[in-house]
């Protein structure tokens, strides 16, 4: 959203390019990041340059806004010094954290598991920031979200019900699932074969839910794919690679 003010026609300057793209000012070339960081030498405290500026550095990168030089993480921290409210920014920051390392944003300690967990208290319907949470709970270890606590199945469910069309989500909730055994997403029932089969329906090339697929099937049962029956040899047939096939 392009906004007016102090620093702004740099920072919706900014918005305005592509990762690669720049534009001419007087004589001079900007690129999207160059953009942001004019924007936060007139205005330090502006949270959506720091945000973008952090999106548009590589992981490793590093820049220079006035006297300050700054990385990727820190532009997310600094954002939410200035805005504490930003969804995106609480995941993105959570995803610059290794799995045992904390990040202070004002004043106060963040895992990376806080970091998605702050991410979902602002926005309760972000799908990557369910999933991620996921990924970092043990099955057996729930996470508190707002007053509600949530198991790791769980989340892959909220994952679903929060528009994830990616089939990792599927696949894992499937792997969490033991034979007839249900889960519901969205007021349907699901089995751990029909989760596999939900993955594949996403991205047929899935070749370990191929494999997890074909391990679900007795030796003369079938199974719907898309158009096509397939037997358990068939799908661990299609889970492996030209070379080993």
């Amino acid at each position: 959203m392009l906004r007016q003010g102090r620093g702004y026609a740099w920072f919706n300057l900014g918005l305005l390019q592509t990762r690669t793209g720049s534009a001419k000012v007087g004589t001079e070339e900007f690129t999207g990041l160059a953009c942001f960081v004019r924007a936060l030498i007139v205005d330090p405290t502006n949270s959506g340059a720091w945000y973008n500026l952090g999106i548009r550095l590589a992981p490793l990168g590093m820049v220079d806004v006035g006297v300050v030089t700054c990385n990727q993480q820190q532009c997310f921290v600094k954002s939410l010094e200035f805005d504490p409210t930003n969804a995106l920014a609480w995941y993105n920051l959570g995803t610059t954290l290794a799995p045992d390392e904390t990040v202070t944003v004002c004043d106060d300690i963040y895992s990376r598991q806080q970091c998605f967990v702050k991410a979902l208290e602002i926005d309760h319907n972000f799908s990557n920031a369910w999933f991620n949470l996921a990924l970092l709970q043990s099955p057996t270890t729930p996470v508190m979200v707002g007053a509600v606590t949530y198991n790791r199945k769980q989340c892959y469910v909220k994952a679903l019900e929060a528009g994830s069309i990616k089939p990792a989500p599927w696949l894992n909730l499937g792997t969490l699932l033991v034979p007839g055994e249900f889960v519901g997403v969205r007021d349907e029932m699901y089995t751990r074969q029909q989760c596999f089969v939900r993955a594949l329906e996403i991205d047929p090339t899935y070749s370990i839910a191929w494999h997890n697929l074909g391990t679900t099937l007795a030796p003369h049962e079938q199974v719907q794919v898309g158009t096509d029956m397939y037997t358990s040899e068939q799908c661990i047939q299609r889970s492996k690679t030209p070379a080993e096939a």
